[in-house]
């Protein structure tokens, strides 16, 4: 499905990741491992597009064999808009603090994909029911919500626009650990119910183990191991991957 082959990105003769190659298979959960500075979000944008201008990218990224770098940025946005969806690190910064949930809710899902504002609710109100959340929150603004419920917000606009691929970048790093546990369990559940294929990066191995089918493990710009969760976690191969799993476990 995504396939990344020897991909490079530069700023200004400043490497940010080198000749990384890693595939992730289609209806599975992908982890992308890493501490902070490891190269996992310059990959997140470069996948997405948004990379700073200056930026240099070689390579290819193959999205169903096509290589998204060598068309135009409106096609990759047209692959974007139809496949992919995005939940980043703190989903109080994906919202205005000025605007009411419901408009925002319909920009992320029911506005992005041409449907009526009454087909948006009706949808979007049987999400709510599966997610235990109250509509309610369509009438509030996002600075009355907890992170928890702003991220699971997110997640519904993601059951909503059913994405072929939902990228998810340290969606739980600013949740407490009881609202981590249920963030990753209705994560598992999208992937279970709708076969979304999902990449989730993180800084933690138990939860990328816990997680994932297949683990991609980042250090200083390079991919430097990848497998099965169960062999990343019984059998590491790569002198960091055995201090991750030390560290963590």
């Amino acid at each position: 499905m995504l396939n990344l082959k020897n991909v490079s990105v530069s700023i200004n003769d400043k490497d940010l990741i080198q000749h990384i190659s890693f595939t992730v298979p289609e209806h599975e959960i992908t982890a992308v491992i890493g501490e902070s500075g490891s190269g996992k979000s310059t990959t997140i944008s470069a996948i997405l597009g948004i990379l700073p201008a200056q930026a240099d990218i070689q390579g290819e990224i193959l999205w169903h064999d096509r290589n998204i770098l060598a068309i135009s940025s409106k096609e990759r946005s047209t692959v974007g808009k139809t496949n992919f969806f995005t939940i980043f690190q703190d989903a109080a910064n994906s919202f205005s603090p000025t605007t009411k949930m419901r408009k925002q809710l319909y920009m992320f899902s029911g506005q992005r994909l041409g449907h009526k504002e009454e087909l948006f609710l009706s949808k979007m109100s049987s999400i709510f029911k599966d997610l235990d959340l109250s509509e309610d929150i369509l009438q509030s603004y996002p600075f009355e919500l907890s992170g928890g419920m702003l991220q699971r917000c997110m997640l519904a606009c993601a059951f909503y626009n059913e994405p072929a691929l939902l990228i998810a970048d340290e969606p739980t790093s600013a949740l407490d650990m009881l609202h981590q546990q249920e963030f990753i369990k209705l994560l598992k559940n999208l992937n279970n119910r709708l076969g979304t294929t999902i990449l989730l990066i993180t800084h933690d191995l138990e939860m990328a183990v816990s997680t994932a089918q297949s683990i991609v493990v980042m250090k200083s710009g390079e991919v430097v191991e990848t497998g099965q969760a169960s062999e990343i976690f019984e059998a590491p191969k790569h002198p960091y991957t055995k201090r991750l799993v030390a560290n963590h476990f």
